[in-house]
């Protein structure tokens, strides 16, 4: 029986849509069957996502490609997000990304693995847990919280507001650009207000977390709102996708105890699971764009301005580029994944997020001997992909 665009919600690609995934959903088996259709698939509801590794790829250092949705500065002018590093372009995000990326690059990084460190070993390396633990509200969660705050110098009882905040803004973000870039307040507005007062203060104190030494000349160059709009962004997104690495590593190595034994018995192993896992379980499974002319892809002509949802977490699946692509190996080489983005956009905080996915790893190698499922929840949630909850059994 045919089936219409008026009956795609009993789809079984409908969980990719924006708002509609549940995460007990086989995400991948949808991707493979956009993928089985057309490499550059157009969706009932008229957006169009990209499967393969080299579209996405290419497609994610095109210039032609825009970060920015279309009428966006028109519908909210003001928008805290709109000034977000992710959604400028040309000088002025060239300009804005040199102003905030100086601590992760050379040096800077050599300052920033203390606090690591410390986070790590309050709540894995001396935390005792053993035994069923949900380790998502044990530490995959409150590691990354707790090293983004002493980053940024935001004390302890505030943690809590950036919780709430990231993970709305992570719900928003999923939902569509709508209420992103719509006239009501969002949690992305009220986020940046804490840290356009928070970056007030330290100014005044003189006293400035690893992050933010360069605050002065940031907060000359853009302005104390633009700046304090650019350090929510990285507030967020500085552990919100590291607190999803974290899980979804472990949960495929208490899924294949053979690569946990082997990384027990070869320690310099540990880089390739974070590799390996930041391919098979992308914390950022979509990335958007829009055209700002009319483009070819993959043998399909879009127009301007037409919606293109490359998808990362189909791409580093491509079994075109992956051999056994669904398979976590410890042993995987070839070509670089694209979790962390590419091109001029390529994530600022990569080699944060590789430290403290490293770290991680080590501190729950020399605990636990043995790490076993025993039960688990996706979030729901079609563009980061993660766990509300882990259980593992943990033995010492």
């Amino acid at each position: 029986m045919h089936t219409g665009p008026s009956e795609a919600v009993e789809h079984p690609w409908q969980g990719v849509r924006a708002g509609a995934f549940e995460g007990a959903a086989d995400t991948y088996a949808i991707h493979d069957e956009m993928r089985r259709q057309a490499p550059v698939w157009q969706a009932p509801w008229g957006d169009i996502y990209v499967t393969g590794y080299d579209l996405v790829s290419n497609s994610l250092a095109d210039r032609k490609l825009s970060h920015v949705p279309p009428g966006s500065e028109a519908a909210q002018p003001d928008s805290a997000i709109r000034d977000w590093l992710i959604y400028q372009e040309g000088s002025t995000h060239a300009a804005l990304r040199q102003a905030v990326q100086q601590p992760f690059v050379g040096k800077g990084m050599a300052a920033l693995r203390p606090v690591v460190a410390q986070a790590v070993d309050e709540f894995v390396g001396d935390a005792g847990l053993s035994g069923a633990v949900d380790v998502v509200a044990a530490f995959t969660r409150a590691v990354p919280e707790r090293i983004i705050g002493r980053l940024l110098g935001v004390p302890d009882e505030d943690m809590p507001l950036i919780r709430a905040w990231s993970v709305a803004i992570r719900t928003m973000l999923d939902t569509g650009f709508d209420d992103a870039f719509g006239d009501g307040a969002n949690p992305a507005d009220e986020m940046s207000g804490y840290f356009v007062e928070h970056l007030r203060h330290l100014l005044a104190a003189g006293d400035l977390p690893p992050l933010l030494a360069g605050l002065p000349s940031l907060a000359d160059a853009l302005g104390l709102t633009a700046a304090g709009r650019n350090i929510a962004f990285l507030a967020f997104a500085g552990h919100e996708t590291t607190v999803h690495l974290i899980g979804n590593m472990l949960f495929h190595l208490a899924h294949r105890p053979d690569q946990w034994t082997a990384l027990r018995a070869d320690r310099r192993l540990a880089a390739n699971a974070v590799a390996e896992t930041l391919r098979l379980e992308s914390p950022v499974q979509k990335i958007c764009r829009w055209p700002l002319e009319p483009v070819v892809l993959g043998g399909r002509e879009i127009g301007k301005d037409r919606l293109v949802v490359l998808l990362v977490g189909a791409a580093n699946r491509d079994p075109a580029q992956f051999a056994d692509a669904s398979r976590f190996d410890l042993g995987r080489a070839g070509r670089q994944n694209l979790a962390f983005g590419r091109g001029a956009h390529v994530c600022i905080g990569r080699a944060l997020a590789e430290m403290e996915g490293h770290a991680v790893l080590e501190a729950a190698l020399a605990r636990w001997k043995i790490i076993e499922p025993v039960g688990w929840q996706w979030m729901d949630n079609s563009s980061i992909r993660g766990l509300d909850a882990l259980t593992l059994r943990l033995t010492a």
